[in-house]
């Protein structure tokens, strides 16, 4: 619930603070008070358009904060938390709108700078501003779908036809997706099939390029080579000052001595390791003459296979990893389009399982709600006549939505779907015998359009509704003596939450468990809006002044005083009845 409303230097207002409590809450005040500024101010927290007139004059920023009490909501609380928004363990929340005369707006939410976008979502979750534009929420397509689906006794079907969607869904991107890997194999296949084959047969192997270079200079300069490994050997091995003869000369002097001296050891030492390097050398040299092939045959051989990786790196423009990967690559697309066929069948199978599927589930979705409607159209109807609306007449019309071109076939006719199903819901009132009918939104009246929409709340799931709800000027065209009616309807529905509602009736605003009078004062010449709650003695001349805005008495006060405070009487028994 909204514990507290802020404003500050916002139109006719330098700074307020306006408590709520739950119940219902009448706000009334002299015409031109300024009752729309606090049904604005809610708006605000809820995304509306901020026009930058509604700067007081003289200030540069005004602002309006709403301190929210969520610790009895955790329904809400989820909701917020899949926004992002995260909730103390006090369940406090506080939503912050500022509006510059010049630069950029700002959007606070818990003291975070925020989005517009996002206050928009978590505004809608906790504050509903029922006015007389109404026809913006009941024109909306979705409006009759969302009010018949809430009245569902089981919300299976609704779930099994966006689970049977998204199956369905996710199939034919499979299928799509699949048809044109295909196409676009179809037209590459003798591509592929010739680079494949032309690798394959190369018998491509990686580390062969490398040894071809090394055994090419190998051959290429094998004479020389065998020259050199000769001499080499000789210095190292062979001849009367062979170096391993020589420093086993050397060993064998200082070995004797070598724990005599630190330093000595240390030289006998790396004269050890150099002869074990030494004799290493000598078999390496050793194999590798023995290894040499001084024969010059298979060179050409050698020089064509190193010349064929060359050629092949340079037309496709990869090293000998890259081709054996390509090579692996093109075998695997081959296989892939061989199997095209089969697996175009299957996903084709899949999907009419699939479709099949998900037309079962949209049907009995479309009988649930056509047995909902007749329900939902008789309930309304008890609801709202009685709001002055007697001749009402509603009907909620559910019908296929259908297209020759839609992807289900439901009783015979091709209908468009989606995850919410196949069905259009269209909710058709006529306000008087002999009318036609039409759209609720498009043909009632502002004040018809409010207790329209009055009655259709009480018949939302009380979990999908705001907890604070604001009626602005609901009982619009109505008399003294049809007020009551819709004064129980919203006391019915302040049952489950807050409730505002800004009046003009009397009879009305008894009717209300907390009463705030709107009024202007002024103050060194600048004129300042005031909300204050009313003790009884001043809501009794509240009422008495709203009575004389009826007639009542005529200029008689004591007469609109004593009758106010039996209609207050009154109104407090019926509260006290109802609780």
């Amino acid at each position: 619930m909204l514990r507290e409303l802020r404003l500050g230097s916002l139109a006719l207002v330098d700074e307020l603070r306006i408590p709520l409590d739950s119940g219902l809450t009448v706000l009334t005040g002299e015409t031109g008070a300024g009752k729309s500024l606090v049904a604005g101010a809610l708006a605000l927290l809820c995304g509306r358009k901020a026009d930058k007139d509604l700067v007081r004059q003289g200030e540069d920023c005004a602002w309006v904060e709403g301190l929210f009490d969520l610790e009895g909501e955790p329904g809400q609380r989820d909701r917020l938390a899949r926004l992002g928004i995260r909730v103390g363990a006090d369940g406090m929340l506080v939503l912050r709108r500022e509006i510059r005369r010049e630069g950029r707006n700002r959007v606070l939410i818990n003291g975070l700078v925020s989005s517009l976008a996002l206050l928009e979502e978590a505004g809608s979750l906790l504050v509903a501003v029922q006015s007389q534009d109404q026809a913006r929420e009941l024109a909306d397509p979705t409006f009759a779908r969302r009010l018949l689906d809430d009245q569902l006794p089981d919300p299976g079907a609704r779930k099994a036809v966006a689970e049977c969607w998204e199956g369905y869904r996710d199939l034919a991107a499979a299928l799509a997706t699949r048809e044109q890997e295909e196409a676009l194999a179809r037209e590459q296949l003798d591509l592929w099939s010739y680079q494949h084959e032309e690798l394959q047969s190369a018998r491509l192997r990686e580390g062969e390029e490398q040894e071809l270079s090394e055994s090419l200079v190998l051959k290429r300069h094998a004479s020389r080579l065998q020259e050199a490994a000769a001499a080499a050997l000789q210095c190292v091995a062979e001849g009367p000052y062979a170096a391993r003869e020589r420093l086993g000369e050397a060993l064998a002097a200082l070995q004797p001595h070598a724990g005599k001296s630190r330093r000595l050891t240390e030289v006998v030492e790396r004269l050890a390791a150099a002869a074990e390097s030494l004799s290493e050398a000598n078999r390496l040299l050793d194999g590798f003459l023995d290894q040499l092939e001084l024969d010059p045959a298979g060179l050409e051989d050698m020089e064509a296979r190193l010349a064929l990786y060359q050629e092949l790196q340079r037309k496709y423009r990869r090293d000998t990893p890259g081709l054996l990967g390509l090579q692996a690559s093109l075998a695997e697309r081959l296989a892939r389009q061989e199997a095209a066929a089969g697996d175009l069948a299957a996903l084709q199978a899949s999907l009419a399982d699939a479709r099949g599927r998900l037309a079962a589930a949209t049907l009995e979705l479309h009988e649930a709600r056509t047995a909902a409607a007749m329900d939902l159209t008789r309930r309304a109807a008890e609801l709202i006549r009685p709001l002055s609306l007697p001749d009402l007449e509603l009907s909620c019309r559910v019908s296929l939505r259908l297209d020759g071109q839609g992807a289900l076939e439901i009783g015979g006719k091709r209908c468009a779907a989606g995850p919410l199903g196949a069905d259009d819901v269209d909710l058709l009132i006529r306000p008087n015998p002999g009318e036609s009918w039409g759209p609720a939104g498009a043909i009632a009246s502002g004040g018809e359009r409010s207790r329209i929409y009055l009655g259709l709340s009480l018949l939302r799931r009380a979990a999908a509704e705001p907890p604070l709800q604001l009626f602005d000027e609901v009982d619009a065209g109505l008399g003294m003596d049809a007020a009551p009616p819709v004064a129980r309807l919203l006391r019915r529905l302040s049952a489950a939450g807050q409730v505002v509602v800004i009046t003009h009736l009397p009879t009305m605003a008894v009717h209300g468990q907390v009463h705030l009078q709107v009024s202007k004062r002024v103050t060194r010449g600048r004129t300042l809006l005031d909300v204050r709650s009313l003790p009884e003695q001043e809501r009794v001349m509240e009422v008495a002044r709203l009575l004389g805005g009826e007639g009542y008495g005529g200029d008689d006060r004591e007469a609109q005083q004593a009758y106010a405070r039996e209609l207050l009487s009154a109104g407090k028994i019926t509260r006290q009845a109802a609780s």
